[in-house]
């Protein structure tokens, strides 16, 4: 039966620091623009061709 507790704080904590840190970047972005300076487009990311299996 103990192999069924979930820890829920640690799940959480995942989410809160993606919010804080999207937040984060939300604020650079506004202070980018307001001092008038482009944004560099990030790389795209390359995606892996996949082969289907039959």
């Amino acid at each position: 039966m103990t192999d069924k507790v979930v820890d829920f704080a640690s799940r959480k904590q995942v989410h809160t620091e993606k919010r804080k840190e999207a937040r984060v970047e939300a604020l650079r972005r506004a202070f980018r623009q307001a001092r008038g300076e482009t944004e560099v487009a990030a790389p795209a990311k390359r995606k892996k061709r996949s082969r289907k299996k039959k």
